[in-house]
C-alpha cells in the first residue's frame, strides 16, 4: 500500500511538471494572477451575511450562525430541523460574477445558497466585493421564505416557492443589475418559473450592510411553470440571460433571457423572452428551437455583437427526437429579439457524459455497479460576443470528447457513449460571418494529454477573450477508464489534488491561447455531501467576466472567474458503511436499532429524520464542516 501511494505521488509531481510546461511554453507571462496573489473565498462562513434592508430575519441569522453540535434538537416548533446547528458552512455551487461596468472595482456574484436547509429551503445566494474581489459580503436574492423584509413579502416568489437556484445576470452600461434564475418547491406543486430581479444603481449604505451595491426594486416572473407534482407539469430550467451593452440607439438595454422548458413527457424546448422597458414588462416566451426539432435540447446561452446582432446558442442530444444528433446550434436576430432565424448547425460533438447506468453514483440508493463514486459533468455550451466591438464575431466553448482519445470500456463506466470511454478537452470554435460559417475547434489548452477538462465559460471585451474551466490534469489517479479523482478499486485517490481551475486568454480571435492555474489549491469533486450524504454534486457550471480598468487604454483589462470548491470539505466515515470509501464527509447520527434495542426506543429521538436511513437518523451536524462547499474566485491579467 506505501509503495502504491508513493507511485501515485511521483505519478501526480510528473504529471503536475508536465501539464503546466504544456500550457505555458507559448506565453508564460502573457496571462497572470493579480490582486494578493491567493484564491477569494466568496461563500466562507467568515463573510457576514446581510439582508438589502439592513434588517435581519431568522435566515439571516441562520447565515451567520456559525454553532454546531451533535447533540440532538431540543427546541420544538422553531421551525429549525437543527436548532444546535447554523447554517453558515452549507454547500454553494452554480456560481455567476459579473462586474459593474461603472465600477471596475465591484464585482456581484451568485450561487445556488443551501445555508436555509434546516428551515426547510434553499435559496439564490447574492454576493458583492467592493475591492476586486479580495473581500465578500454575502446576501440573498429577496423573496425567500424567512424573508421579512416588506420588498421580499412583496416578491412574487415569496409565499409560493421554498427553493431559487440556477443563478445568472448581467449588468446594463448604466450599473443597473439584473439577476436571474429559477424558483419552484422541491415537493408538492412544483411550479418551476424563471424570474428576473432587478436592482437600480446606487451605492446603498444600509446598517449591516456598508455600500449595498445596488438597490433591489422588483422581481418579475418570466416563465410559467405549472404547479404539477413530480416535475410531470412544465418545469423551466437552465436559464441564462444578458443585456444589450452595445451603442445600438434600437437595442442598447433590452434584457434577454433564454431557458430550457422540460414537460413531463421529456419533450423540452428552448424559449426566449425579452424586456425592452428595463425589465418591468417582459414578452410572451417564444419557442426558439423549431422546425424539426421535437425534443432533446439544451444548455441555452446569449452573446451580443457589438452591432447588436443577438444569438442564442444550445445543444441537442442524440436520443432519437432531434435529427441533428449529439451537436452545437444556433439561432439569430437582427432586430433585438423581435424575429429570429431558423436554427443552425454549429458542429457535431461528442460529449464527454460519465455515466454507470446513471449520471450521479454514490452510496446506498445512488451505488453503481462499477463501485466509482462520481458527481454529474453535463455539457453547457457557452457563447460570447464583443459588445465594445461593432466588428462581428460570436465565440463558443464547450468540452467534449477528443475523438482521438476513444477507446473501449473496461467496466460499466463509460463517458463517450455507451461501451467507450474518452478524454474531455475544452474547445473553442468562432463565426465572423454572421454565422455562415464556423472556425474548425481550437483547444485551449491541452494539457500534455492528461486529465479531464469541464465547466467552461467565455467572455469577450475589448479586443480579448478569456475562458474559464475546471481541469484534472494533476489527478494522480487520473485514467481514462475511471471518474475523476478515483483508485482502480473505486476509492478516493489519496491525493486531493483533483480539481484545479485554469483561466486562458487571447488576444488573436480565438486562433491561440495562454492559459495559467488560478487555484492554489486544488480538491476533490467527488465528496458525497448530497441526497443524504450518499452522492456528490458540483452544480453544472463556473463563471468568468472581464472589465476594463482604465478605459480601454493598452493593458487595462481584467478578468474574475468563480468556480465550485471542496477544499474546506471536512472528511470523515458513514456509520451506515461497512467499508469507507474515502468519499464520505463529517456526518453525526444515531443508531436508531441501537437505541431501540437498549430500551431507548426510536420514536423518541428528536433530531432531523427528513434525510434518514433505517435504522440510522440524519445527519445532525450538518454545520460542522462536513458540507463547507465553497465558491472560489480569483482575477487575472489579459493581454
Amino acid at each position: 500500500m506505501a509503495n502504491s501511494a508513493r507511485t501515485r505521488r511521483l505519478l501526480a509531481a510528473l504529471i503536475a511538471s508536465a501539464a503546466l510546461l504544456g500550457s505555458s511554453l507559448s506565453s508564460a507571462l502573457a496571462v497572470s494572477v493579480v490582486g494578493d496573489g491567493t484564491d477569494d473565498n466568496l461563500t466562507g462562513w467568515q463573510n457576514a451575511c446581510v439582508r438589502a434592508d439592513g434588517g435581519t430575519d431568522q435566515a439571516i441569522e441562520h447565515c451567520n450562525d456559525n454553532s454546531t453540535s451533535e447533540d440532538e434538537d431540543d427546541v420544538a416548533d422553531d421551525g429549525d430541523t437543527d436548532s444546535n446547528d447554523g447554517g453558515s458552512r452549507r454547500q454553494a455551487n452554480e456560481p455567476f460574477v459579473v462586474f459593474d461596468p461603472t465600477d471596475s472595482n465591484t464585482l456581484v456574484a451568485g450561487w445556488n445558497d443551501y445555508s436555509m436547509s434546516d428551515l426547510g429551503a434553499g435559496w439564490q445566494g447574492f454576493g458583492y466585493s467592493r475591492n476586486g474581489g479580495e473581500t465578500w459580503v454575502r446576501s440573498y436574492v429577496p423573496g425567500y421564505p424567512a424573508d421579512t423584509s416588506a420588498e421580499g413579502m412583496a416578491s412574487p416568489l415569496y409565499g409560493n416557492h421554498t427553493e431559487a437556484g440556477d443563478p445568472i445576470a448581467a449588468f446594463d452600461n448604466d450599473g443597473n443589475l439584473y439577476v436571474g434564475g429559477i424558483s419552484f418547491n422541491r415537493g408538492g406543486a412544483i411550479s418551476g418559473h424563471v424570474f428576473v430581479a432587478r436592482y437600480d444603481a446606487a451605492d446603498v449604505a444600509i446598517t449591516g450592510a456598508p455600500d449595498y451595491p445596488a438597490d433591489y426594486q422588483f422581481t418579475r416572473i418570466v416563465g410559467v411553470g405549472t404547479p404539477s407534482r413530480n416535475f410531470w407539469g412544465i418545469f423551466q430550467d437552465k436559464p441564462m440571460l444578458e443585456v444589450d451593452r452595445t451603442a445600438n440607439p434600437d437595442t442598447e438595454g433590452n434584457v434577454y433571457v433564454c431557458w430550457s422548458r422540460f414537460t413531463g413527457n421529456g419533450q423540452n424546448k428552448i424559449f426566449f423572452s425579452r424586456s425592452t422597458d428595463g425589465g418591468d414588462t417582459y414578452s410572451r416566451p417564444r419557442q426558439l428551437t423549431v422546425h424539426g426539432f421535437s425534443g432533446s435540447v439544451q444548455g441555452c446561452d446569449i452573446s451580443i455583437e457589438g452591432d447588436g446582432d443577438l444569438y442564442v446558442t444550445f445543444r441537442t442530444f442524440a436520443d432519437g427526437s432531434v435529427p441533428a444528433g449529439n451537436a452545437l446550434y444556433f439561432v439569430r436576430s437582427t432586430d433585438g429579439g423581435a424575429s429570429f432565424s431558423r436554427p443552425s448547425k454549429v458542429r457535431s460533438i461528442t460529449p464527454y457524459e460519465p455515466r454507470d447506468g446513471f449520471r450521479d453514483c454514490g452510496d446506498g440508493p445512488f451505488a453503481c455497479a462499477s463501485g466509482y463514486v462520481f458527481a454529474r459533468v453535463p455539457l453547457e455550451p457557452r457563447s460570447t460576443a464583443d459588445q465594445s466591438n461593432a466588428a462581428n464575431g460570436v465565440w463558443l466553448v464547450y468540452n467534449e470528447v477528443d475523438p482521438d482519445t476513444i477507446t473501449a470500456a473496461a467496466t460499466s463506466y463509460r463517458s463517450a457513449g455507451p461501451g467507450r470511454v474518452g478524454r474531455s478537452v475544452v474547445y473553442v470554435v468562432y463565426s465572423t460571418d454572421d454565422g455562415a460559417t464556423w472556425s474548425d475547434p481550437v483547444k485551449v489548452d491541452n494539457a500534455g494529454g492528461v486529465g479531464h477538462q469541464f465547466f467552461p465559460d467565455i467572455d469577450a471585451l475589448g479586443g480579448s477573450l478569456a475562458v474559464i474551466w475546471q481541469d484534472s490534469r494533476f489527478d494522480a489517479c487520473y485514467s481514462l477508464q475511471r471518474p475523476m479523482g478515483n483508485t482502480a478499486d473505486a476509492t478516493a485517490c489519496a491525493d486531493d489534488n483533483v480539481v484545479n481551475t485554469f483561466v486562458a486568454t487571447s488576444s488573436n480571435g480565438g486562433a491561440s491561447w495562454s492559459s495559467v492555474r488560478v487555484s492554489d489549491v486544488g480538491h476533490q469533486p467527488n465528496f458525497e455531501m448530497f441526497g443524504n450524504r450518499d452522492i456528490p454534486f458540483q452544480g453544472d457550471y463556473n463563471w468568468i467576466s472581464l472589465v476594463d480598468t482604465n478605459g480601454s487604454t493598452a493593458g487595462g483589462l481584467e478578468a474574475y472567474g468563480v468556480w465550485t470548491d471542496n477544499r474546506d470539505v471536512v472528511v470523515g466515515e458513514d456509520p451506515r458503511e461497512a467499508e469507507q470509501d474515502g468519499f464520505d464527509v463529517l456526518q453525526c447520527r444515531v443508531d436508531l436499532g441501537a437505541e431501540a434495542a437498549s430500551g431507548s426506543p426510536s420514536s423518541t429521538y428528536n433530531g432531523p429524520l427528513f434525510r434518514s436511513d433505517a435504522p440510522f437518523s440524519g445527519d445532525h451536524c450538518g454545520n460542522g464542516g462536513g458540507l463547507n462547499q465553497n465558491i472560489y474566485g480569483n482575477r487575472v491579467s489579459v493581454p
